[in-house]
């Protein structure tokens, strides 16, 4: 059945018959190929061209009468052909059908516009189709033989009756123009065993070969027939091409059977064929005549066609016309109550027609009718023909000059198409008539034609009886020709056979060395794919399953766990899997992977992995590639097969995507955020609906025909996004983040290039021609298979199997030794690359480092090609060696202090040394680099221990540590010290072995006392006994205040001191590395403006009336987008000032950069750019850019150089009162200097720190100068006022500021600074220099010390430690952030330690107050019935807690379950879960707990206490002192302690306040409660000492940071009392905050949220601004 559809797909598809796509799809290459064998005519034959001359010409064309004629004609030629059993093959090359197939389906579809003459020139495919239909005979069409049955041959069928019966047939069709012989002019037969020539055809005749003795000898067995047709008519040329291969099949070789013929038999064959001659002579004579009776008769209906069709178009105008009428139309006619007259001759002429009057009141009858027009439409017009009589009244319309359309239509448009109808009816009748006798002429010439016909019929049938005859006697010939040439052929064939058998061995025994191997390995695995027993499943792809589906978004450390916890639990299961399983092995190919690193995908196992997540995912991928590395490889790996690259950016990317879609194109969507654009969501879940037999997608608004071929890619350059859950679900998310060894790998091969070019080149080659050989083998080996497969029992009997073992057995051993010498190249090649890797590993460390930067601050972006170009950079301009080990160390060593140097212009101050750290330790916490540069590396350990301290030995050493600390030492640093000791010792590190009986040395003591200790030894044998990085962990356990200056003697010893001191500030270099379409970036800071320095720069480049400035800011997009412009197309500079101010319109300039073009810009514009650091700052234009920070000097020897160096010898020289402006110009000086650096102290020295400006000193001095010289005298308050009130004080927005400033400029501004050596600080280097030049001045402040002292500040020495302890936590802190959340040095895994924390906190959650426990006291009534005011605000300090205690103890539950897997880890958990790794507090319980900044632990333990308290208060009574911290609201406590006494005395409370008097008592339970006021402790005073004893404030011990103060008892007094003793001295108010942060939110008092309220303590100091410039104040508790 196949193969009947398949021919007659081929023989119809030209006309119509099948639809051309049908046939297409089912012909592979344009091709198609089939094989039938059978006997007999099948039915289906006739049905065939009935259905096509019905579909082509319709039922009532007369080309239908000559169909059937020729199926009649094709009858004949089949009974002569039924009994032939043939081969038949049929190749036909279908592309170069196409005007013929677009001409018949122009004959399907539009049967009348095709002319009988064109449908006649058809025929010949016909009579092809039926003919050969006949050859395949009736098992075509049936099932009931099985495919490859013999048939018995009954007779051998010569090809010459083949094409005698088609010429017959073709010669009674005189209309075609040719005839069939005409048509294959010079084709000709061809024999298969000599390719000698049988016969040609000649004139057309068929002229045989004069070898082959005579034209009536038969085809040999094998022989091949070659038939080409080209038909060509007068107004169309079709052309069809291809082979028909006619073998005779004859495989019998039993005489008994066929018989063997004699030579008397070829004689008599010979005679009877000349008789059979004779008679198609005489057959031929009647067939002339039959054909011109035929030709008479088709001349007549011609004519008669030509006649009528001239009268169609109008009659189909005047149809259309009418179709174009509607009711309206034919209402507005009717609508004339006394029409046009036009109007009504027309409407008269319509009634004629219709039988009706021809008046207007009929016409508007007839008009009523709603069947009007169609009636009009369907009138019988044949009818009106014979209606002489009827056609001549109609006369006198149609005869009239103006009745013409033309002329009705000015009239009335409906009219006119009446008109036309009227007019065409005219000419059809009048065609119609003249056409009559012709076609009674056409009968008697059809008659004629028949008579012939019959005539001709009873010829051919006597011919055929003769041919019959001699066609036996041609069949007894050919058996005993087809003997002999078989016995040769057999003999040939055996021969060949044995040729062929050779090359067959020696083939196949070349690839059964591979196979073999092959075969083992497969053995090997079938077990784990499929399962090895029938009960036990195949695990590999089950785990491939898990894998492409859960392991995109992980790391490779995390996807190698997954998978072993996978191969575990398959095991458990009884799930076969493979130890070794990875996924490349099972579900791709290696000559796959190997194409894909050539297309730059990296060839480590992650990117290999994300490479497969990519190809195999059924859901789109969503690639987390920063680095570019996934975005290059589909860029190579699509780019010619049209890539559409788009970004959310970029304007009508829909239709980007539109257009891929209908074409089978790829998309790769770049730089996309957290958030994807909704219209893209079809697209993401492949929302494909099937309609109308096509496939489509709805995109907007818009059905577009989906392509299978299309693919869609994402990537996003964000290092660590945060998806929702809504957007994984539709992607395949995958982190493509590039691999430490991912990276090294491709930066060695950077150096190899550079090092070694020649083997950099040559391994280039080879990778490609390693690649190209295993594919060629792959190849040879998938074809030889398929050959063995298809080659049945006979493997001899097909060449193409032998000659391609052949061939596959030449190529394979060339490919082998290629491979091989390949092979011995490539270990040359390693090996040299594994002596460079070094310099790779240095550079891929630091890039880790330098991409770590983001997570620190969002300006620290630099992308790897950035990268990368810089390290090809140095390779080619560092200092070369020609001892290679020489030329490696000089290459590392250089390649560092060149990106340390580049990096750190753009890093502020603060992150340099943290910068240079970080490069430090990842050096040497690679322990094989580490080796390699002869250092000890850091044990995983030692940096657990320095990252977590005490947490590190969490769940590892806790059980063994104990004992007492020495008296010098706290608990928590000889806690810390057993941790480090315990720790490194269960890892086999005996580097602190006896570190805790040391420690008891007064040596140790000595040591650890000393302020100095980052510069003197360790004692004993500790100094060399230890590394850097182990001298820093005990000095960081000791005393973690020196934290930074340590680190700054680690990285100076390990790295050298290049990296502790900050590169100078290059703008020039910075310029010179730029380019074109590279933007510099200015990271500010406060109170940095590079605008002079930029302006200079200019300057230097006679640039500066080329340079343009604008400040971003609301409305400025466009103008800083046509400036750029400007700028590209001259070459000026251009800069963009705040672009942190223009969130809204970065993603412009993001896309200005990417679509930049670097042929249409000059080559000396340059684009500047200033920014706060700010998240909105585009990502690709910062890694594309080169990043300056420029910062204010740090410290008071450069804030006043600067500040001096700023000031002209005409301002300085400028005021009339000279000693008195200059000495208060350096006391302001000094002034402003100090109060930026003070900043440094954090809470101590500013609450809040502010941001003061170089423009409130220069209004300052302006107003110095000014008063001095318009009043006689200094107007000290006037200018203390001014300057600390309005100018610096008008920045200040914490009252306790104010006072602090005021104070602090109290300290400069008096009598004596006009005084020579008056000292600005107690501190003796610090004086106000005498009268003299500004040269002076400056060499004064050169000389002032480089550190300063915290005394200079007016701070207590120990606020230096308290600023060392900040800067040292937040150092700390930042390492901690880049780091990755994995388990190190030995410890338990995150997940166990969270889940150990978190168990341990559930067993010690208290339980919630219940009013209903009470004490009478707690809650006493008051006289008026009402709760005590002490009560109320127990109660609701009571509920603040319950919600706190159920909130911690659910979490803790919910976020145990989630840690096993019981419920799913949300948003929230997964923060809880970090902060509890970070020992912080958890964000869900900082929401309804109090403000507290200690860490995680000692918050819970302070939480128990304020439980323990607050459950004692309300089981007890109210306590006799009260713990005021405990509190979430103390201001709440304070309130309601004044309302107690003002119900007690009477008094308003508005006129109560607060005094407080300290008690020598420090125990809290010893105290007993007062009768007025309340008694409260748990208070910690910072910047101060306090002496229990006399009972007042004093200086700080050293190293005291706090002091707790003793039971104080807070009594009520009246205002006036309180204003009498405020104002007695030795008392300062002292602020009272709730943590040591002392910042907060403004509240509507006046006062931050933080403070509580103020203490007026005693003290022996008169100026209480002492204290103040101290920053003393109160904490209701500490940090730690």
């Amino acid at each position: 059945m196949w193969a009947k559809t398949m021919f007659f797909n081929l023989a119809a598809t030209n006309y119509g018959f099948f639809e051309a796509n049908d046939a297409i799809s089912q012909v592979e290459d344009a091709k198609a190929r089939c094989v039938i064998t059978g006997e007999g005519a099948p039915a289906w034959t006739k049905q065939i061209l009935a259905l096509f001359w019905s579909d082509a010409c319709g039922e009532k064309s007369p080309a239908v009468q000559v169909g059937a004629q020729r199926l009649k004609e094709t009858e004949t030629v089949v009974d002569k052909l039924k009994a032939a059993s043939l081969e038949m093959r049929a190749e036909v090359d279908l592309t170069k059908m196409q005007p013929v197939i677009e001409q018949g389906k122009k004959a399907e579809t539009e049967p009348e516009t095709t002319s009988l003459r064109t449908v006649c020139g058809f025929c010949w495919v016909t009579r092809l189709a039926a003919v050969l239909a006949a050859l395949m005979g009736n098992n075509c069409c049936s099932n009931d033989n099985a495919e490859g049955t013999e048939v018995p041959m009954a007779k051998q069928v010569r090809v010459q009756d083949l094409v005698e019966a088609l010429h017959s047939s073709t010669k009674a069709d005189s209309s075609t123009g040719k005839s069939l012989l005409e048509s294959i002019e010079g084709s000709s037969w061809i024999r298969k065993s000599d390719k000698s020539t049988m016969a040609q055809v000649k004139n057309g005749e068929i002229v045989w070969d004069p070898s082959f003795k005579s034209a009536n000898s038969s085809l040999s067995s094998n022989g091949i027939n070659v038939l080409v047709m080209n038909i060509t008519e007068k107004e169309k040329s079709y052309s069809f091409s291809g082979r028909l291969i006619c073998t005779l099949r004859n495989q019998s070789t039993d005489s008994r059977r066929t018989g063997d013929a004699t030579p008397s038999d070829w004689v008599a064959g010979e005679v009877n064929l000349n008789e059979a001659q004779a008679s198609c002579e005489v057959d031929e004579k009647e067939a002339g005549e039959a054909g011109k009776a035929a030709a008479t008769a088709n001349a007549i209906k011609t004519e008669c066609q030509r006649e009528l069709d001239e009268a169609l178009p109008e009659y189909y105008n005047a149809i259309k016309a009418l179709d174009s009428l509607d009711k309206k139309d034919i209402q507005e006619v009717k609508s004339f109550a006394k029409p046009p007259p036009l109007v009504e001759v027309v409407l008269s002429a319509v009634c004629l027609l219709m039988n009706r009057k021809e008046t207007w009141d009929e016409a508007k009858k007839v008009m009523n009718d709603t069947g009007f027009l169609q009636s009009l439409k369907e009138y019988d017009k044949d009818a009106l023909a014979s209606n002489v009589k009827l056609t001549q009244k109609l006369q006198k319309y149609v005869k009239r000059e103006d009745f013409q359309p033309d002329q009705v239509k000015k009239v009335s448009t409906a009219a006119m198409s009446l008109c036309m109808w009227v007019r065409a009816m005219d000419v059809y009748a009048r065609v119609a008539r003249s056409i009559e006798p012709k076609k009674e002429k056409l009968k008697e010439a059809e008659d004629a034609n028949a008579a012939a016909e019959n005539k001709l019929m009873a010829k051919k049938k006597e011919l055929k009886a003769v041919q019959d005859n001699v066609a036996g006697l041609q069949m007894q010939l050919a058996r005993a020709r087809s003997k002999a040439e078989k016995l040769e052929q057999d003999a040939e064939t055996c021969k060949v056979q044995l040729g062929r058998a050779e090359k067959l061995l020696a083939g196949l025994g070349n690839e059964s060395v591979r196979w073999d191997a092959a075969s083992k390995i497969l053995e090997k695995n079938i077990k784990f794919v499929m399962g090895a027993l029938e009960t036990v499943e195949g695990g590999d792809i089950a785990l491939a399953a898990g894998f492409i589906a859960y392991a995109g978004p992980f790391t490779a450390e995390f996807r190698a766990r997954l998978i072993s916890h996978w191969l575990a639990k398959a095991k458990e299961v009884n799930l076969t899997a493979d130890p070794g399983w990875k996924c490349a092995d099972t579900l791709c190919d290696p000559a796959e992977i190997r194409e894909w690193n050539i297309k730059s995908l990296p060839s480590d196992d992650l990117s290999v992995e994300n490479g497969l997540l990519v190809t195999r995912g059924r859901r789109w991928p969503l690639m987390i590639d920063p680095q570019g590395q996934g975005n290059r490889w589909i860029r190579n790996m699509k780019k010619d097969s049209g890539l559409g690259i788009i970004k959310l950016s970029t304007p009508n990317f829909l239709r980007t995507v539109e257009n891929c879609i209908r074409e089978g194109n790829a998309v790769l969507l770049e730089n996309v955020e957290e958030v994807l654009d909704p219209s893209l969501e079809p697209v993401l879940l492949k929302q494909v609906f099937k309609k109308g037999g096509q496939w489509l997608l709805r995109l907007g608004s818009e059905d577009v025909p989906y392509h299978d071929d299309f693919r869609f890619f994402v990537t996003t350059k964000m290092a660590n996004p945060h998806y929702l859950p809504e957007i994984c679900i539709k992607v395949t998310v995958i982190n493509f983040t590039v691999t430490l060894l991912g990276l090294e790998d491709q930066l060695v091969a950077d150096v190899v290039k550079n090092e070694r070019p020649d083997l950099a080149e040559l391994r280039a080659n080879l990778v490609v021609q390693i690649a190209a050989d295993k594919a060629e083998m792959d190849r040879l080996e998938q074809l030889i298979l398929k050959l063995l497969s298809e080659a049945g029992d006979d493997l001899l009997a097909d060449d193409t199997l032998i000659v391609t073992l052949d061939q596959s057995k030449q190529t394979g051993d060339s490919c082998k030794e290629r491979m091989a010498s390949a092979e011995e190249s490539m270990k040359e090649i390693d090996e040299v690359t594994e002596i460079l890797r070094p310099c790779a590993t240095r550079a891929s460390i630091i890039y880790f480092v330098v991409a770590d930067l983001a997570n620190i601050d969002p300006m620290y972006q630099y992308s790897l090609q950035f990268f990368a170009s810089l390290f090809e950079q140095r390779l080619a301009a560092s200092r070369t060696s020609e001892d290679m080990q020489e030329r490696i160390h000089i290459i590392i060593q250089d390649f560092t202090e060149f990106i340390y140097t580049k990096i750190c212009m753009g890093l502020f101050e603060d992150h340099k040394l943290l910068y240079a750290f970080m490069i430090c330790n990842r050096c040497l916490r690679h322990k094989a680099h580490a080796l390699f540069m002869g250092k000890q590396p850091i044990t995983p350990e030692e940096w657990s221990f320095f990252l977590r301290g005490v947490e590190a030995g969490k769940g590892v050493v806790e059980e063994t540590l104990g004992g007492e600390p020495p008296k010098w030492m706290s608990a928590p640093v000889f806690r810390k010290m057993q941790v480090l000791e315990q720790l490194t010792l269960r890892a086999g590190n005996k580097a602190f072995e006896g570190l805790i009986k040391e420690l008891q040395t007064p040596q140790w003591e000595e040591f650890a006392m000393d302020d100095n200790m980052t510069n003197r030894k360790m004692p004993g044998d500790w100094d060399t006994r230890l590394t850097a990085f182990q001298q820093l962990l005990i000095i960081k356990a000791l005393r973690e205040n020196f934290l930074q200056l340590v680190v700054r003697n680690f990285v100076g010893e390990e790295l050298g001191e290049h990296y502790i001191v900050s590169p100078d500030f290059d703008l020039v270099g910075c310029f010179k590395d730029s380019k074109k379409t590279m933007p510099l970036i200015f990271v500010l800071s406060s109170g940095a403006d590079p605008t002079d320095y930029l302006v200079k720069l200019a300057r230097d480049f006679e640039y500066e009336e080329r340079l343009h400035f604008i400040s971003l800011g609301q409305g400025q997009g466009q103008k800083a987008e046509n400036l750029i412009q400007m700028g590209q197309e001259s070459g000026d500079w251009v800069c963009l000032q705040n672009c942190h101010l223009a969130a809204s319109w970065m993603p412009t300039l993001e896309r200005i950069q990417e679509m930049q073009d670097p042929d249409n810009i000059d080559d000396m514009y340059r684009l500047w750019l200033t920014s706060m650091p700010s998240p909105s700052f585009p990502v690709p234009v910062l890694q594309g850019g080169i990043k300056i920070t420029n910062e204010p000097p740090k410290g008071l020897r450069a804030n006043l150089s600067r500040t001096f160096q700023d000031i002209t010898p005409e301002v300085y020289e400028g005021c009339k009162k000279s000693r008195e402006y200059k000495k208060l110009l350096y006391a302001l000086a000094f002034f402003h200097a100090a109060i930026l650096e003070r900043r440094k102290f954090g809470p101590i020295g500013w609450n809040v720190p502010y941001e003061w400006m170089d423009s409130d000193f220069q209004v300052s001095r302006e107003q110095v100068q000014m008063y001095l010289e318009s009043q006689p005298g200094v107007p000290w308050i006037t200018l203390k006022y001014i300057i600390a009130e309005v100018n610096y004080g008008g920045r200040v927005t914490d009252d306790k500021d104010v006072r602090l400033i005021s104070a602090f400029l109290k300290r400069y501004f008096n009598e004596g600074v006009l005084e020579d050596g008056y000292k600005l600080s107690p501190l003796d280097a610090y004086t106000c220099p005498d009268e003299g030049s500004l040269e002076e001045v400056r060499e004064h402040v050169r000389k002032l010390p480089m550190d300063e002292d915290p005394q200079v500040f007016g701070l207590h020495p120990n606020a230096q430690i308290t600023a060392q302890t900040e800067a040292a936590k937040q150092f700390l802190g930042i390492i901690l952030s880049v780091q990755p959340r994995i388990a190190s040095g030995g410890g338990m895994k995150p997940e166990d330690l969270v889940a150990q924390i978190a168990e341990g906190f559930l067993g010690r959650v208290p339980k919630v107050m219940n009013r209903k426990e009470a004490n009478p006291e707690t809650y006493k009534k008051t006289p008026e019935g009402g709760i005590v005011s002490l009560g109320v605000f127990h109660g609701q300090e009571m509920d603040r807690f319950n919600v706190l205690i159920q909130c911690v103890q659910s979490t803790l539950m919910t976020l145990g379950k989630a840690i096993k897997g019981f419920v799913v880890m949300s948003a929230q958990l997964e923060d809880m879960y970090n902060a509890f790794l970070l020992q912080k507090l958890p964000p869900n319980w900082g929401e309804v707990a109090y403000p507290c900044l200690k860490p995680l632990n000692s918050w819970y333990t302070d939480f128990e206490e304020r439980i323990a308290f607050m459950t004692r208060w309300l089981q007890m009574g109210p306590p006799a002192s009260f713990w005021v911290p405990c509190f979430y609201f103390p201001q709440g406590f304070m309130t309601c302690a004044k309302q107690v006494h003002a119900r007690k005395t009477k008094i308003p409370i508005d006129d109560l306040v607060f005094w407080q008097e300290p008690t020598t008592g420090t125990d809290p339970s010893s105290a007993k409660a007062p009768e007025d006021g309340v008694n409260v402790h748990g208070f910690f005073l910072q910047g101060a000492g306090w002496d229990v004893k006399k009972v007042k404030m004093v200086e700080s011990e050293k190293a005291v940071l706090f002091k707790e103060l003793p039971v104080t008892w807070i009594q009520v007094v009246e205002e006036e009392v309180h204003q009498k003793v405020s104002k007695e001295p030795g008392r300062y108010t002292c602020p009272l905050y709730k943590t040591s942060l002392r910042k907060g939110t403004l509240a509507t008092t006046g006062h931050s949220t933080n403070f509580v309220c103020y203490f007026h303590l005693p003290s022996d100091v008169e100026d209480q601004g002492h204290w103040v410039r101290r920053g003393v104040a109160l904490l209701c508790m500490l940090d730690e």
